[in-house]
Order: C-alpha cells, then structure tokens, then sequence
C-alpha cells in the first residue's frame, strides 16, 4: 500500500475519525485506524466495536492494499508537520513508512483482516434531513442524558420517527428534554431508537457546523449518517425508552411568562451558594413576584425578587439550580413559559408562545 496526500487533507481526515479511538483499549487493534487504498481514493476509518466513522479522501501514486496504524500517534504526527506540504505513506514490510519534506516517521501495523467491521447493508429505513435540524435536536436535549445509569436505555438520546417529524429525547429521571423538527418530504414510519453518549458526541462532532442535507438510515442495531466522503455508523441501545408523553404534561394548571435571561441570571447568582452535593434552590410565586433563595450547610444564604407581570396563585417549589440553568440556556427567545399543576409534579419549561416542539420537564426536589 502506498499513497501521496496534501498534509492538510489528511489531517483533516484523520481528524474526523480520531475522536472513535481510544488511546487505551484492552484490544489494540482498536487504537489503530485502518488505512485503505482502492484506485486514487483513500479510506480511513476508526472503531471502538460500537461507533464506525470512515472518511474517503483522494490521493495520488496509490497502490491498492490496507494497513492500521496507531490512530493518535498518526494525529499528532500530522499536527506537527508544516501546514501546505505533501506526505508520502508507504508499508514496508510490518511498518508504515511517512515522510514529508525532510521529516521521516516509522510506525509499527497491526493486521487490516483483523480490524472490526461495523458495516450493515439491511437498512430498514433511509430518509434525509437537513444537517442543521439534525444538530439543533440533538444540541437542545444531549444535556438531559444520564451518565452511567443503571437504567441504561436512559444513557443516550432517543430518535422517533412519525410521518412528518423527527424528535429526540433525552431524560435521566430528574429531568427531561424534547425537541422536535419537521422533515415533511422523509418518508418514515414511526420507531424509536436509542443512539449511546459516545455515539451523540460523535455525532454532533461529525455534523459540525456546516450545512447541507445528511441522509440517516437505521436498521434493527445500527443508525448511519451519511454526507458525501464522510460515513458514522453507530450502535443501538439495546432497550425500550420510558413513555415520555407520561412525563410531559399536556396541560398545566398555572403557567406564568418569565423574562428568559434575568430569570437565568438571578439563579445563577443566588445559585453561587447553593449547596455543592445538590444544588438545591427554592422558588416562590406569590402575587406578582418571584423570589429565588439558596442555602448551603455553611450557613451562606441568599436571595432575589423579580417582578412578574401577571399575578400568579401562591407556589413553593424546589429544584435542582444546575438542570433550570441549562433548560433556560437552551430555550430561545426572550420569555420562557413556566408552567406546573402542583409542587409535587414536574414543571415544564418552554419558549414563550412555543407549540410544543421544545419542551423540558425537571422534576422538583425536597428542601
């Protein structure tokens, strides 16, 4: 196998597919990448059993063959080499021979024929979304995915398909987050699938921030995302999402409009004394006024009132300052909706004025 590349296209190859391999792995094959040369094209492609990313790139002078080097090592490598300049990769015997201009690096292979294939052909369901609605249902819910739960469906985000629309949703059973975007033209049926952390993290790494159309195909145990050289394929987990339409509430018996950035401002000053384990904040609704306080086991307190423009009926509540902090920092728009039945039941949060399709739910906490 042999191949001559610009330096900055490679790298940037590289680049995309170095975030699936680890450093440490008990198998070492998986922190290698796997370098293929088929005609003038140059595949590249990183695996950790559960999440494939290939990139195809061109080249020239290549000689058809496959190798797997060490997938960081070759990264650091091209992040040192001088931007503009050309490498020449060749194998030479059980070693990968790279040179560009007067550097020369060797570096020891493993066997290609032992490198996983994540590859599926029987895709159940194909459709193309725009890149941007993509990003943005994951960005608005990733935050609400558990870590490490026992409950392990929770350890992700879930995709639903339905005619017309795509949702994702995430929650790790103190809070929850729904997003959803409309792709009339896909041609879906509804099912829901449950794509793992690493998988999100990749994934919203992989759709960056350009634009254009993605295509998204899922199988029994697979979802890919697909935009023209680059290809990230990504195991499903295996289990059934709770029921979130249990969780969010489609009526709610008060909702009072809130000035969305000085009501995330005032927690997050009165939140600075929180108490550290919980992040306990107390909110209360009287008249036409908010009062946020805090306490903490080393007796700091604090409080704040905001005025409101509407009377609301009186309410005391409790909740995590950390989880109302971030469903405010992903809401848009100036006023957000915070709406509840009673102090013992969820409250939702939402854009002033929304229709439903950016909805988060957090569950409040004993004080």
């Amino acid at each position: 196998m042999q191949f001559a590349m610009g330096r900055d296209e490679l790298l940037k190859g590289v680049g995309i597919v170095a975030g699936v391999v680890e450093r440490r792995q008990t198998r070492p094959i998986l922190s290698h990448v796997l370098i293929t040369t088929t005609g003038k094209e140059v595949t590249v492609t990183g695996s950790d059993l559960e999440i494939e990313m290939v990139v195809k790139l061109q080249a020239t002078g290549a000689v058809e063959g496959a190798v797997t080097v060490p997938g960081r090592k070759l990264l650091d490598i091209l992040r040192a080499l001088p931007a503009g300049g050309e490498v020449v990769m060749a194998v030479e015997g059980e070693r990968v021979r790279l040179t560009s201009g007067r550097s020369r690096f060797q570096l020891g292979t493993l066997p290609a024929e032992d490198f996983p294939n994540l590859t599926e052909t029987a895709w159940e369901m194909q459709f193309a979304v725009e890149r941007g609605l993509l990003r943005r249902i994951i960005e608005k819910t990733q935050f609400c995915m558990a870590q490490q739960d026992v409950r392990y469906y929770l350890n992700g985000v879930m995709f639903e398909t339905l005619p017309g629309s795509l949702k994702a949703v995430a929650a790790d059973g103190h809070r929850l987050a729904l997003c959803e975007v409309a792709i009339p033209d896909a041609q879906v049926v509804e099912r829901q699938v449950i794509v793992p952390r690493k998988g999100i993290g990749e994934l919203v790494r992989f759709l960056g921030s350009e634009e254009g159309a993605v295509e998204v195909a899922i199988s029994g145990n697979h979802i890919r995302v697909r935009q023209d050289n680059v290809v990230f394929t990504s195991k499903l987990i295996d289990g059934r999402f709770p029921d979130y339409h249990r969780v969010v509430p489609s009526e709610v018996a008060q909702t009072v409009a809130l000035p969305r950035e000085p009501f995330r401002e005032m927690l997050a000053r009165v939140g600075v004394v929180a108490s550290e384990k919980f992040r306990g904040i107390r909110l209360t609704f009287k008249d036409r006024t908010v009062v946020a306080s805090a306490s903490n086991p080393e007796r700091d307190e604090a409080s704040e009132e905001m005025d409101l423009t509407a009377e609301v009926p009186e309410l005391e509540v409790g909740f995590n300052v950390g989880y109302i902090l971030e469903a405010m920092g992903a809401i848009e728009g100036e006023i957000a909706e915070f709406g509840w039945n009673d102090n013992n039941s969820g409250c939702r949060l939402k854009p002033g004025g929304g229709d439903g399709t950016l909805v988060y739910v957090v569950m409040p906490m004993r004080l």
